[in-house]
């Protein structure tokens, strides 16, 4: 079990000692968001979450900050808005990351002793297993495509998606299996389905979109309209029109979906890093 820090809110932030000199841990402020977004856009495929949770998804969110003599050294949310308590998290230190999580759990009771979800790089998902108790996890690569080595496949057609058509997305949701989906998502940047007749057999949709990086997902074929390149189509469409909002766009896919994987790789996509999708106990 993690040991409680006092909640941390604008003057009554939690203080801890950290190498030269006390550590400082509040609540994003307005002050504080321009020297955030420059620590995490250092590096802004790995922060790509974060940098959603603190601008396009930030109502949904809570997010905190560490400061080590005024400098940014870590930044931790969690997302309400997902049925699944969750976390995501980038910091300087293992000791960095350990008081930023402790403090997020101590103001957010639904992370309290039961499994709660990130998704983490290879270093930051070994500083979590430190010192809180790994339930169980999976790979998923990260895969980045660039504006000029996308490919966009010769086959079915496939055209934006708007409020019409939530009714056939949400059927659709179902049909494929999508664990996670709302129709809020069309709030969240562009989406691309193909039709058979009148009928939406395959999308992709848009997870979150910054002026930084795009997360692009929501990746569906019907079951009894697979392997005809629908869901290839949707994917490079949603995709050119991502890069037309920001320079940078990547899917997530699980290391085992060999199928999916060889059809983004076909579309030019290419694995930047490797990620567990974990589940710890706080």
């Amino acid at each position: 079990m993690l040991r409680r820090w006092p909640r941390c809110c604008g003057a009554s932030a939690a203080r801890a000692e950290s190498g030269g000199g006390p550590m400082e841990i509040c609540a994003l402020t307005p002050e504080l968001l321009t020297p955030t977004f420059a620590y995490l856009r250092r590096s802004p495929y790995r922060n790509a979450l974060l940098l959603s949770n603190i601008s396009q998804l930030r109502q949904s969110c809570d997010v905190l900050v560490a400061q080590h003599h005024e400098e940014i050294v870590g930044v931790a949310s969690t997302y309400r808005d997902l049925p699944t308590p969750n976390f995501i998290f980038a910091a300087a230190y293992p000791s960095v990351a350990q008081q930023l999580l402790e403090n997020l759990v101590a103001r957010n009771p639904q992370l309290r002793d039961r499994p709660v979800m990130a998704l983490l790089p290879e270093d930051r998902f070994r500083q979590v297993r430190s010192f809180a108790t790994l339930v169980d996890s999976e790979v998923e690569y990260q895969m980045g495509v660039e504006p000029d080595t996308l490919r966009m496949p010769d086959g079915p057609p496939a055209r934006r998606l708007g409020q019409a058509d939530l009714p056939a997305m949400s059927a659709l949701a179902e049909a494929a299996g999508l664990t996670v989906w709302h129709e809020s998502t069309l709030g969240l940047g562009p989406a691309f389905g193909c039709f058979e007749g009148e009928r939406l057999v395959a999308m992709a949709a848009t997870h979150f979109a910054t002026p930084d990086v795009i997360e692009i997902g929501h990746v569906a074929t019907h079951p009894d309209f697979r392997r005809r390149g629908y869901a290839k189509a949707a994917t490079a469409a949603l995709t050119q029109a991502a890069f037309a909002l920001a320079p940078r766009v990547f899917l997530m896919v699980l290391e085992e979906n060999l199928p999916a994987r060889h059809t983004y790789r076909a579309l030019g996509f290419q694995a930047i890093e490797s990620f567990h999708l974990a589940r710890f106990l706080f």
